[in-house]
């Protein structure tokens, strides 16, 4: 597990979406471990977020998302900071990076559900990507350079 001292912890929790983007994925990786939150109970589904389409937005924009964190510490915060029927509705759940490629990420990405990235609260922002980005050597660095392709193809869009 991610040795995460105090210094650290507090500073990634100012940290903005896109530097939090970086961290998570990095560390995900490096220790071949997710953590999620799932329903109490032997079939409990896990947590995902869904939020409204944009005008524009085509048929393969996400807008389910399964929300993922490198630490325990940073889940514990979620949960503190979650609404109040939240609370003792979900458990964590620490996934193995091998079982998560083998058997998560074909079927989020088939049903074209994202993965949020590290967020502090339900209602703030925060990034996400394609479930299948652990498929990258480096997720953190994929994941930086699909961003800027998507900012890229809206500059376009916007002149």
């Amino acid at each position: 597990m991610l040795e995460l001292t105090e210094q650290m912890y507090n500073a990634v929790l100012t940290l903005d979406d896109d530097y939090r983007q970086f961290f998570c994925l990095k560390h995900c990786q490096e220790q071949a471990t997710l953590y999620l939150l799932k329903e109490k109970g032997d079939e409990g589904m896990p947590l995902m977020f869904e939020d409204q389409p944009d005008e524009g937005d085509d048929s393969n924009s996400p807008h389910i998302f399964l929300p993922v964190w490198c630490h325990p510490r940073f889940v514990e915060y979620y949960l503190e900071n979650a609404p109040d029927d939240y609370q003792g509705k979900y458990e964590m759940v620490e996934l193995p990076l091998a079982l998560f490629k083998k058997d998560w990420a074909p079927s989020l990405k088939q049903n074209n559900i994202a993965l949020a990235l590290l967020p502090l609260q339900q209602d703030k922002n925060f990034n996400f990507c394609a479930a299948d980005i652990f498929e990258n050597e480096n997720a953190a660095d994929a994941a930086a350079k699909a961003a800027a392709e998507l900012d890229k193809l809206t500059e376009e869009d916007t002149k």
